[in-house]
């Protein structure tokens, strides 16, 4: 068989036609650089197009193998057709179980998304993983229409052609907007990570208000184990330093006060009373839940009353230090240990407690937050501050 013969007669039979390769491309849904090679007798067409293309051509299929115009009879026709129905049967028990799994697959990751989705939580590295999973869905869609032939179907539609085309332009626009946000979020996280610590010191720079409106969300905290203002100590002595990053506040507050033997009793009485209440929605009907503070005289070195431990790897509590009258007021986000060795009195006893095993941090205590939802977490706000509990108590 001469490739180079047949490629020359495939060339001039479109030639007789007077259409160009594109042209004939589209007519058989192949690309203009596959009718380049057949033409120049690089790759012959496929066995089961060559009864379409001697149809098309209005020649006979040996003559497009032998590369010349012949008389061909009817039977010897006859055979060629049924040599294109036979390799188009054997392609199709060869591709049976690929077109199966593809379509099996393309369903299993349609319902992982939607899951994805349903139990969406706002977090940048699963928001990654939702669009990755949604573009090799497409590309898995995609070749479950081809092997199946719908997509050679659906190709001949004017419509379903237009409107890929957008979809493609679409999502080539998100994709772009997505890279871009990714990549000044990525920047700003870097930039945020190489700046200093703010700190400060001494009982003038005490500011509670100042601490929750600047920390206070993005801690979920209320600071309600922290005293309004120090003027009721003898002795105070305050320090802090925090940073506020792209996704949270890293640091620590130590804030020490001594009181008069009245004093102190008011204050402890004020920190065993403290609760708070999560309200599940912002409906005025809603469901609520009000948690009190953890009294615990194990973890510390000092009985501790505790509004935080461990939550979101915040830990929020007042350390009781009878024998002096003195509280120590304690707030740690992400605690790295090495930066406070002046304060290890005030530590847990057990340093190892502070590492993060595998598993949710959300599920640790916290007064301002509970989980009405499996999963979805509610969070105390300054805005529900005296609302009227309507709803159901969980």
């Amino acid at each position: 068989m001469d490739q180079k013969k047949i490629g020359l007669f495939l060339k001039t039979l479109r030639n007789e036609k007077e259409i160009t390769q594109e042209q004939l491309a589209e007519h058989f849904h192949v690309s203009n650089r596959t009718v380049s090679r057949w033409e120049t007798g690089t790759n012959m067409p496929d066995i089961s197009l060559l009864t379409e293309i001697a149809d098309f051509y209005d020649v006979d299929v040996r003559e497009l193998i032998e590369g010349e115009r012949r008389n061909m009879n009817e039977e010897i026709k006859d055979v060629a057709i049924k040599m294109a129905d036979y390799a188009g049967a054997e392609k199709g028990r060869l591709f049976k179980w690929v077109r199966v799994i593809s379509l099996i697959g393309t369903v299993l990751m349609t319902v992982a998304i939607g899951l994805q989705c349903f139990v969406y939580e706002p977090n940048l590295f699963r928001a990654l993983a939702i669009f990755l999973s949604f573009i090799a869905l497409i590309a898995m869609a995609i070749t479950t229409f081809y092997a199946n032939g719908i997509l050679s179907k659906l190709v001949k539609k004017r419509g379903f052609v237009i409107a890929t085309r957008v979809i493609v332009i679409v999502l080539i626009v998100i994709s772009v907007r997505f890279i871009l946000v990714a990549a000044v979020v990525i920047g700003l996280g870097f930039f945020e990570a190489a700046a200093p610590f703010k700190n400060l010191s001494g009982a003038e720079n005490y500011n509670k208000d100042y601490l929750l409106s600047e920390y206070g969300a993005d801690l979920d905290t209320g600071f309600f184990i922290f005293p309004d203002d120090t003027d009721a100590a003898l002795e105070v002595d305050y320090n802090s330093s925090l940073k506020t990053g792209l996704f949270d506040t890293d640091g620590h507050i130590f804030l020490t006060a001594t009181y008069s033997d009245e004093e102190f009793k008011n204050e402890i009485d004020r920190l065993s009373k403290i609760t708070c209440t999560v309200f599940g929605s912002m409906h005025g009907d809603s469901d609520y839940h009000t948690e009190k503070i953890l009294y615990d005289t194990e973890m510390y070195n000092y009985p501790a009353y505790i509004s935080i431990d461990g939550y979101d790897t915040v830990y929020e509590y007042a350390l009781i230090d009878e024998e002096n009258n003195r509280i120590i007021y304690a707030l740690l986000s992400y605690p790295r240990l090495t930066d406070l060795v002046k304060y290890q009195d005030y530590l847990k006893k057990d340093k190892l407690s502070y590492k993060t095993e595998d598993g949710s941090v959300l599920e640790k205590f916290s007064i301002y937050s509970f989980s009405f939802e499996d999963g979805i977490w509610s969070e105390y706000g300054p805005e529900d501050e005296g609302r009227t509990t309507t709803g159901n108590p969980r």
